[in-house]
Order: structure tokens, then sequence, then C-alpha cells
């Protein structure tokens, strides 16, 4: 797989750029800021997308560096060749108007991607971090002994320069400390033991609901024995004492005493309330008639003249009206009725009050009201223990859900607990995978390009014991860290490379090396074309400010195709 054009339409400082690239090496010079660099994330963004967020510590992002400053536009097209396939893959990077398309050019056809705003998984099998971390090299800071023994030592152990397995696993061992459900046992505890506390709360209410019908009850009792002998007392002429019917204060009763729901009277009031057969107003009219009619018969059977009959008629009947309204005034046919007549509370304390003030003023009214007080008094004293077994309750209520809450959260952390252990697992396991693949090829691979960069000073790569990188040849062994700095330099892009081609065996992408070279003699030149020869890459973007890589790697003997900013 290789790239045949780029055409950075608007990327960076680049405008309607053109460049044309072959398979095999392809050399890019240019002068310091002339834009390499640029031309690395224009190939990445093209073939992965660009990130339009950057890290923690980044000043700026990779979307925000190539953005161009004095265009709108933000866009570019690459030729991809792929076996006997050439793709054009088009894009437009601006964040609202982002456009990703990968049309095969012989046939016309637009391919759809398999995955938004990257060719992985439809052209390309390698990701994004893959391919930034293993085909794209670069010279950016410096080359330290240190640095490369930690990408090695990260490759070796989970096949990735930048994914180091003993931060992974100690961070997951932090996360396991987090995630101990100890104080959700020890909360959950406690609640049941404050639960335990408000067991009874139910059934101490179905007491107090029972004692309060009782005490209801006894208060309508009571009230109904009183109002019968509530009466004024009347000295007779013979000095007995008999007592006087008082309408009034037997209506006050009345209304006090008047079925009320909320106290549970109702079987106490059932028998009074039930409606008599005498208490009809159809009945009492039609015995009215039915009397009027025996009278009339009655009379007409008697030898009355006729005038006398109709008077004694007539009398009869205005009599029997008037026993008929007497009556109905005497039960209160005739009062006016204002709805429902169950007193609230504030009319029962009103009434309470009345009462006690006639008493005051008729001292001969004999009906104490006490009772009503005590009875008052009772309610009030059961009120404040429902208060207090209502709060009780409340708050089991609120111990009950934050149980559930807590039960929850508990599950979820051993649930999460169970998750990191696992992964931890897994990583190990596919550490010690990684590790003997990459024993068995890599180092190999490095021992071969080592020799050839190194002017065969040294032919291996091996750790010490305190995992740094130590260097092996025929004069002996030396720490990395304790050779030159070209020297460092050179064993490090022997690394890389060989790094590159371990990654390469599944899916040979475009190799790119953004000043990563460093050549001081022509000697250099053609150990690193020799070296290029031995990576036998189908396409390699050398992007240098080395003016005389071209000449070098020419004499060297390899072929390249160059190109200057």
């Amino acid at each position: 797989m290789y790239l045949s054009k780029l055409l950075l339409r608007d990327f960076g400082k680049f405008h309607n750029k053109e460049i044309s690239l072959k398979s095999g090496v392809n050399v890019i010079c240019g002068d310091r800021d002339s834009g390499k660099t640029t031309i690395r994330d224009f190939i990445t963004g093209m073939l992965f997308g660009i990130h339009r967020r950057s890290g923690f510590g980044s000043e700026l992002s990779e979307y925000d560096k190539r953005k161009p400053e004095t265009r709108s536009g933000y866009s570019g097209s690459v030729y991809l060749r792929d076996e006997d396939k050439t793709y054009l893959v088009d894009r437009s990077f601006l964040t609202g108007a982002k456009k990703t398309s990968l049309m095969e050019v012989k046939s016309g056809r637009e391919v759809r991607l398999a995955n938004p705003d990257t060719l992985t998984g439809t052209v390309l099998s390698t990701d994004r971090n893959t391919y930034r971390d293993t085909q794209c090299i670069s010279g950016d800071g410096e080359q330290t002994a240190d640095g490369l023994a930690r990408e090695l030592s990260n490759l070796y152990q989970t096949g990735s320069p930048n994914l180091d397995i003993e931060r992974a696993i100690s961070y997951l061992e932090q996360e396991k400390k987090k995630h101990v459900p100890k104080p959700m046992v020890r909360r959950l505890e406690s609640i049941d033991r404050q639960l335990e506390e408000y067991e009874s709360v139910d059934r101490d209410l179905e007491k107090l609901e029972k004692e309060r019908r009782e005490l209801n009850e006894e208060f309508i009792i009571e009230a109904e024995k009183r109002k019968r002998v509530a009466r004024r007392m009347v000295e007779n002429e013979d000095g007995t004492v008999t007592y006087e019917k008082d309408e009034e204060l037997d209506k006050k009763i009345d209304r006090i005493t008047r079925k009320d729901t909320t106290f549970g009277a109702e079987e106490l009031d059932e028998e009074e309330d039930k409606p008599r057969l005498t208490d009809r107003l159809s009945v009492i009219i039609a015995v009215g008639i039915f009397v009027i009619a025996v009278i009339a018969v009655v009379v007409y059977m008697l030898p009355f003249e006729p005038a006398i009959r109709h008077l004694f008629i007539i009398f009869t009947a205005l009599f029997v009206v008037l026993t008929i309204i007497d009556g109905l005034r005497i039960k209160g046919y005739f009062d006016s009725d204002d709805g429902d007549d169950t007193p609230s509370e504030e009319e029962f304390h009103k009434v309470l009050q009345e009462l006690e003030t006639e008493k005051e003023k008729e001292e001969e009214i004999e009906f104490d009201m006490t009772f009503a007080k005590e009875f008052q008094e009772k309610k009030a004293a059961l009120a404040e223990r429902e208060n207090a077994l209502l709060e009780k309750r409340n708050e089991r209520e609120r111990l009950k859900a934050e149980y559930s809450s807590v039960f929850r959260k508990k599950s979820e952390l051993e649930d999460e607990l169970v998750a990191i252990t696992l992964a931890a697992a897994r990583l190990r396991s596919a550490s010690e995978k990684i590790q003997k693949e990459t024993a068995e090829e890599l180092f190999p691979n490095i021992s071969a390009f080592l020799p050839i960069l190194t002017d065969h000073e040294w032919n291996g790569l091996i750790f010490d014991d305190q995992g740094g990188l130590l260097v092996t040849g025929d004069s002996g062994t030396e720490p990395l860290k304790g050779l030159e700095k070209s020297m460092i330099g050179k064993v490090t892009l022997a690394v890389r490379l060989a790094v590159a081609g371990y990654f390469a065996r599944k899916e040979a992408t475009p190799l790119i090396l953004d000043d990563a070279v460093r050549c001081e003699d022509e000697k250099d030149y053609k150990a690193l074309a020799e070296a290029l020869n031995l990576l036998n890459r189908e396409q390699v973007i050398l992007l240098t400010s080395d003016r005389g890589m071209k000449d070098g790697l020419t004499a060297g003997g390899l072929k390249l195709n160059y190109t200057e900013l």
C-alpha cells in the first residue's frame, strides 16, 4: 500500500500544494519550518482523521495546529494505491462541516466507510495510535537511553511503545482500593441496626388508632348519657323536683355528639339514623286523609243536616291539617338546612365555650362538660404520640431508601472490583503472550539493523537488572547511556526501524521518517540506504532538512523519488 499523490488544498501553511509520491523511498527535503511535520500530520489526518481535542497539558491540539489561519477552508485529498486498486480520499476537517469520502477511481463508486472519520476497517486494518507510534518515526526531542529503554520495555511487555503495563496495573490497583465496598458494608450494618428500632412502628400506630376509636366511643356514650339528664331543675308545689326540658341545650349537646365518621361512631348512631315509618311525610299525609275520610263516612251515616255535615267535615279536616303541620314543625321539617351539621374541630371548641359560659350564667343548669375537656386532652395526647410515631415511620422509610441506594452502590462497586481484577489479570496474561512474541521476533529484528547502523560496532541489545539497556558487541557489553550521543541516536533509529518492520508484518502501510536520521558522512548515508533496503517497505517517506540526503542515498545504491519544499 502506498500514496501516489497528496493535495493539501487548505492545511496548515499550505494552499493547493500538490506532492507526487511513488512506491519505494520518497525524500521530501525542506528547511526548518518549511512544513515537513505538517505533511506528516496531513498524511495521518487523511488516513485516520484529526483529533479535535488534545490531552491535558497540551497547548494546542493537532486540529488547532494545522488549521489555516488566513483561509476559511480546511481540507485535502490523497490518492491511495492498494494492490490493483486506486482510491481517492477526500476530507473536510472543519468542525461542523466535517466530511470524509472514499472513492474507487476506476469504477467511480464511493466506498462506504466501516467506521466514521477513519479508513480503519475499510482499506486499513491498522488503528491510528498504532500507526502514529510505530510507523511515524520522529526526531522531535532529545533521544536518550532512558527514553529508549522505556519505549522498548513497553514494546516488550505490551506491544506498544507508549503503553506502560506497570503503570497500568498500578493504576488498576489504586482503583481497586477506591472500589473496596467496606464503607458501604459498614453503613448497611448501621442502617440495619437503626431499622430494628423501628420494627414496632406499624403495630404502635395500629394500637394508637384502636385507642382513639375507643376514646371516641367512650365520649359519645358519655355525652348520650349526660344530655338526657341535662335539664333545668324545677321545684314543684308538693316539694318534689322535676327537670324542665331545655330544647336549646339539647340541640347544642346533640350537635357536639352528632355522628362523626372520623371518630368511628357509625355503629352507635346507626340505630338512631335509621328512618322510621312515621317520619315519612307521605305516610303522615296518607294517615291524615284516611282519618278525614273515616270521619266523613261516619258523619254521612248519621242523620245530620247537610250543612252540619259539611261544617263537621271542614273542621275535622282543618284540625287534621293543623295537627300534621304542628307535628312536622316539631320534627324540624321547617328548619333551614345548611348542609352537613357535623361539627368541625373549631365548632366543637366553640360549643364547649358556649356551654361553659352558659353554666357560669345559669347555675341551675346541671350539665358537667368537664368530661369533654378531658376527652380533648386525651385526644391531644394521642395526636402527639401519633406525630412521634409518624416521624419514626418517615425516618424508617428514609432509612429503607438509603439502604436500597447504598446496597445498589455496593453492588456496583463489587461489579467494578471484579472487572478491574479481571482487567489486571488479562493485562498480565496478554503481556506474557506479547513478551514471548517480541522475544522471538522483535529482538532478532533489532539485531539485524543494529550492526548496519552502528558500523558493526554493536550487534545486540539486552536489559539489565534495573531495566536499563545494554548494547552487546565483539568488544563486550556496555550500558547504552554511557555511549556518545550520536551513537545513541543510531541505536534508537535501529530499534525504531526494527519496530516498524515488526508491526508491518500484518499490513505494510507507508513508513514516515520525520527528521529522524542524522547522517554525518558518506558512511552514514550508505548505512541508512542498506537499512532501508533491508526494511523492504512498499513506501518510505523520508522528511528531512538534510540537503545531502538525496545524493548520499543515491550513492548508497538506493533509488528514490525526490521532492523539495
